[in-house]
């Protein structure tokens, strides 16, 4: 029903721009002839002769409703009311045709899914720099927004699309969505499209590389050149640009050896995915420089949920800590995918190491800390930058890629008292407490 609705919302615009046009052009004829004068051989009678033959709908009757509408002082002569008549209308109506006309068309692509705490993260980064910039006229906007992936305001038309890519994670399926995704954009005509996350860049941004059509991107691991989209980072070169994660892994494992001193070892435990290969590439290369504060020993990366577990449970004897990467795309031994928060919940009620992870979304989960690496800031700074490319009609072959700066030191209340460690001394280090462990709810 929604998609209905929303279809048929866009046939009545698209209906009213091409009456609102037509009837600037009646009208605008009718100014010039009445002004003309009937030296020239033209008068009313012409005009609307000429307008029947070409637009059999202008009846006479509706003229003389019209003229009673308007009640003009004597000294206008009355040769004139008619261009006057036709001179308010047309102003009118001009006003009106902007307006439709001049509203920003924006198309959003998520790789993920509504339910996945990252993408609701982002989802509210765009959503409040759209608030904020005029673009949504009030938070009720943003409500139907989330609720109906669409939403028209006074300067915006809006529509979001998901991939889901997480729970969906076969080549076969991404295939299918990227190009029913494609033809959903060709078919909104966008002025802009704004891209989340590694899979939709990657595969909807490679669809739309080097057309008119600008590209904002956000949420990209690691260096975005590596998807061919940008040509370097300063100067990106094509029709995309975007923000990225530096990822703030380092600062991560700092804070979890100020609250956890005898902490000296840690592993990665991560899935197989997009999202996870390049954080256990960067904290590798941190590790071999000699830049941590923690001596890395072992790397589990795997979809299977099994062999997370098995390996998890192996190396708590091991290790005095944790990296917790995503864990969003296992799967149990039939093939099934295993929910993020299932995941967790296993891993906190079975692990008794602390753990550092690299977003807040992992901390609400109910992982011990984290130097946030933001998806809030991530939405919120793509749509700056297409709000850049909208309003200033800058180039994004010229924009440079940005990275935003760390977010707060987050520290999960629940899981610091289930391993014991008390926060009160170190409060100084932490900017936000979470007091909740979502995946542990009932």
């Amino acid at each position: 029903m929604v998609a209905r609705s929303a279809c048929r919302l866009d046939i009545r615009a698209s209906t009213a721009i091409f009456i609102s046009k037509k009837l600037l052009q009646w009208f605008a004829w009718g100014v010039i002839m009445v002004n003309l004068g009937p030296g020239y051989g033209y008068s009313w009678d012409n005009i609307d002769a000429a307008i029947a033959q070409q637009h059999r709908s202008v009846k006479r009757s509706n003229r003389r409703l019209i003229l009673n509408c308007f009640n003009f002082p004597k000294w206008v002569p009355a040769g004139h009311s008619l261009a006057l008549i036709s001179l308010i209308l047309y102003f009118f109506l001009s006003a009106l045709a902007w307006g439709a006309d001049n509203k920003k068309r924006i198309f959003i692509v998520s790789s993920y899914d509504r339910s996945y705490l990252w993408s609701q993260s982002t989802h509210n980064g765009v959503t409040e720099a759209m608030l904020k910039y005029g673009y949504l006229d009030n938070e009720q906007q943003i409500e139907d927004f989330t609720q109906r992936d669409q939403v028209t305001s006074s300067r915006m038309v809006v529509k979001k699309a998901w991939m889901d890519t997480k729970r969906k994670d076969d080549l076969g399926h991404i295939a299918s969505v990227t190009q029913k995704i494609v033809a959903a954009i060709e078919e909104f005509q966008p002025d802009l499209v704004m891209l989340g996350d590694d899979n939709a860049a990657n595969y909807i941004g490679n669809q739309l590389l080097d057309r008119e059509l600008p590209v904002v991107f956000w949420g990209i691991n690691g260096l975005p050149l590596k998807y061919g989209l940008v040509e370097s980072m300063d100067q990106p070169g094509h029709n995309v640009t975007g923000i990225w994660q530096a990822g703030y892994h380092k600062e991560s494992l700092e804070l979890l050896h100020r609250l956890v001193p005898h902490a000296k070892t840690f592993a990665i435990l991560a899935c197989d995915s997009v999202s996870s290969r390049p954080k256990v590439k960067q904290i590798q290369a941190l590790a071999k420089s000699g830049e941590l504060p923690l001596a890395l020993e072992a790397v589990v990366v795997t979809n299977s949920f099994s062999e997370f577990k098995t390996q998890a449970l192996r190396l708590a004897a091991e290790v005095d800590a944790f990296f917790v990467l995503n864990h969003d795309t296992l799967r149990d031994d039939q093939g099934k995918h295993v929910d993020m928060l299932s995941v967790g919940k296993w891993y906190l009620e079975n692990i008794k190491k602390p753990e550092a992870s690299h977003e807040d979304q992992f901390v609400y989960e109910g992982m011990l800390l984290t130097a946030n690496d933001s998806g809030y800031n991530q939405g919120y700074m793509a749509f700056e930058m297409a709000l850049d490319i909208l309003e200033q009609g800058l180039n994004p072959a010229h924009m440079r890629t940005k990275t935003p700066p760390r977010g707060p030191f987050m520290v999960n209340r629940v899981r610091a008292e289930m391993l014991g460690i008390p926060l009160n001394d170190n409060m100084t280090y932490i900017d936000e407490i979470v007091n909740e462990a979502i995946a542990l709810r009932d």
